[in-house]
């Protein structure tokens, strides 16, 4: 169902550069940061923010285009949010450019929150464009939190009712959120099921965030049981953020317990190296010394899983058409086993000729001629390894 875009006189409209990050819980509210004018806001990335005559939120318009990591917990992934409430509930439905309904970044289409007459929101419920209970990409269905003494204590569910960790990536089981003065969310510990405070698989009991004067989440810090810092599982201990003046996220720095600066692990500080360059090469002849050699196992490591390998044939078919022919990485397997079983599809002594012709950061372009073949590869680097991901080639 197409949701009402019509904005009625008595509504009114703000305008922010950012939303307050959160990577905490659903349960902490959305708020606009760096209000902007109507014209600022026109010229660059921005949210805008409805409200209804009652002053509640009614709509927020997603026009943050800046090409960034998006948090599943401060996002949406959509270009619309409809807010309404009835009977208790908040109720969050998502939309596309063309206000029909569509899934945002959670995996959901509705999200439904419930208040008690207090206000105080204890249960989440996601559901799909069919109003049918969903689970989220992190495989939840339902939130539930209660207010234990200082904390609010969050517990999350899948549809058969069994208790999920806070997300795929970082094992903490039931939480305990705790807000500060400005109700911005401040620490997040990790329960056992007496609600005690301790540490998960990777030495983690909580978790602490620092937010500036204008909302600006500026540091982030992982503790052990003991207010220690300690190193989470991607090896850092807190991080540093920097933004530029419309509060536009720039980069961070990270530390380890000591407070020692670590090498960044943001893609675009990534650079490919000369020792780059010698892998690049020794991968790229790898898959024609694999086929060759008779070597599967070389082929399969030089080739990404997904390998896209094309030419187009010298000869035209039947009906004088010209088409694009593919080569499977399954088929590249079993030619890496029989191609030159009769030992004369290569040259005694090979020639292979590699260009590197470009890098940027996990990527890479590369010319080859050897032999048989002039082919052009792009290959990625995953997890260290360079791999050949895509391959066009046309005989010598």
């Amino acid at each position: 169902m197409m949701m009402n875009s019509l904005v009625t006189a008595q509504e009114s409209t703000k305008y922010f550069s950012s939303l307050r990050y959160n990577h905490v819980s659903l349960h902490g509210e959305i708020k606009g940061i760096h209000p902007i004018d109507k014209q600022q806001a026109a010229k660059q990335p921005h949210y805008v923010f409805t409200y209804g005559e009652n002053g509640r939120l009614v709509e927020i318009e997603n026009n943050f285009y800046n090409n960034q990591r998006l948090h599943p917990l401060t996002n949406f992934g959509v270009k619309y949010v409809k807010f309404s409430d009835e009977n208790g509930r908040q109720i969050r439905e998502f939309y596309d450019v063309n206000r029909e309904p569509m899934i945002n970044i959670r995996g959901v289409q509705k999200e439904v929150y419930h208040r008690d007459e207090s206000g105080f929101v204890y249960q989440l419920n996601f559901y799909d464009k069919e109003n049918q209970p969903v689970e989220s990409r992190w495989n939840i269905n339902e939130y539930r939190w209660h207010i234990k003494g200082d904390w609010v204590i969050e517990q999350r569910f899948n549809l058969k009712g069994e208790k999920q960790p806070l997300s795929p990536y970082f094992p903490f089981n039931d939480t305990a959120i705790e807000y500060n003065a400005n109700n911005e969310p401040y620490r997040h510990y990790n329960l056992n099921s007496e609600f005690e405070v301790v540490e998960n698989e990777h030495g983690i009991a909580f978790y602490q965030d620092t937010y500036d004067g204008i909302g600006q989440h500026v540091k982030y810090a992982y503790y052990d049981s003991e207010e220690k810092l300690t190193l989470n599982q991607w090896q850092f201990a807190y991080g540093v953020k920097q933004y530029d003046e419309q509060g536009y996220y720039k980069g961070r720095d990270i530390f380890d317990a000591q407070a020692k600066k670590l090498p960044s692990m943001a893609p675009n500080m990534i650079k490919a190296t000369a020792e780059d360059d010698n892998e690049i090469t020794r991968v790229s002849k790898g898959y024609i010394q694999a086929l060759r050699d008779r070597n599967p196992a070389l082929m399969i490591e030089v080739l990404h899983p997904n390998l896209a390998k094309h030419t187009i044939p010298p000869f035209p078919g039947p009906n004088g058409e010209h088409e694009v022919r593919a080569t499977t990485y399954e088929q590249m397997l079993e030619f890496a086993k029989s191609w030159n079983l009769n030992g004369v599809r290569f040259p005694p002594t090979m020639n292979i000729d590699v260009t590197v012709l470009d890098k940027h950061r996990n990527m890479a372009t590369v010319k080859m001629v050897s032999d048989n073949w002039v082919e052009y590869l792009h290959l990625v680097k995953l997890n260290g390894q360079w791999k050949i991901k895509n391959l066009l080639w046309d005989y010598h």
